[in-house]
């Protein structure tokens, strides 16, 4: 895949990133609805985080940045597990009184009385996307030093011929990989914004229930 072509087909994913943070600001008049209550401060920074994530992956995209795409995948699905803690975890009150007084997710619990580390929430996720466990694996290796900045630094031409890149733009032939991080990264912030929605209709039903008691 050349440059041209690449530019050409990303436009695409940009376009519906764009998108994705524009509905953000619904999600969020949403989430907040008439009568503030202590979880939208959660929801609504987890959902900034994520758009904040938006703005970046764009422009990792358009100057074909491929070790930060890669690492802010990672990052964006951190932020998903998080949310996902929420709906899982053994209190939801207790879960955002810890949260907002800097109290790590690891040592908090979930409907099954378990820790929900890292590890854990990956594979709870996993049950329902299971994707998910592929991904945050492969992306993990563009956030710790690993293979995957050997690969990208170094590669062997079809005459044998060992040649390697710093400071330069990506070769061509990585491409398909940054598509892949585009790809990845609007179908996990589509699944994120499922979980607002929830949240949000979730809001609707209790600004009307206290209208009419």
């Amino acid at each position: 895949m050349t440059n041209e072509e690449y530019l050409q087909e990303i436009e695409q994913y940009i376009i519906q990133l764009k998108q994705y943070k524009e509905e953000s600001k619904t999600l969020a008049a949403g989430m907040i609805g008439e009568n503030f209550t202590q979880d939208e401060m959660f929801f609504v920074s987890a959902l900034n985080r994520r758009v904040q994530f938006i703005d970046g992956i764009v422009e990792l995209l358009n100057t074909r940045n491929l070790t930060c795409a890669g690492v802010l995948v990672r990052t964006q699905l951190d932020n998903l597990m998080r949310v996902f803690a929420a709906f899982i975890s053994k209190d939801r009150t207790s879960f955002i009184d810890k949260y907002l007084s800097g109290k790590p997710i690891r040592n908090m619990k979930d409907t099954n009385n378990q820790k929900m580390t890292d590890a854990y929430l990956k594979k709870r996720i996993s049950e329902y996307y299971p994707s998910i466990e592929t991904v945050y694996n492969k992306s993990s290796g563009y956030v710790h030093l690993s293979e995957v900045a050997f690969h990208e630094s170094f590669w062997t031409k079809e005459d044998g011929i060992v040649e390697f890149s710093v400071g330069l733009p990506p070769r061509e032939e990585l491409n398909p990989i940054l598509i892949e991080c585009a790809e990845v990264f609007c179908y996990f912030t589509e699944v994120e914004y499922c979980f607002f929605q929830k949240v949000s209709e979730s809001k609707k039903e209790l600004d009307h229930h206290i209208k009419n008691n």
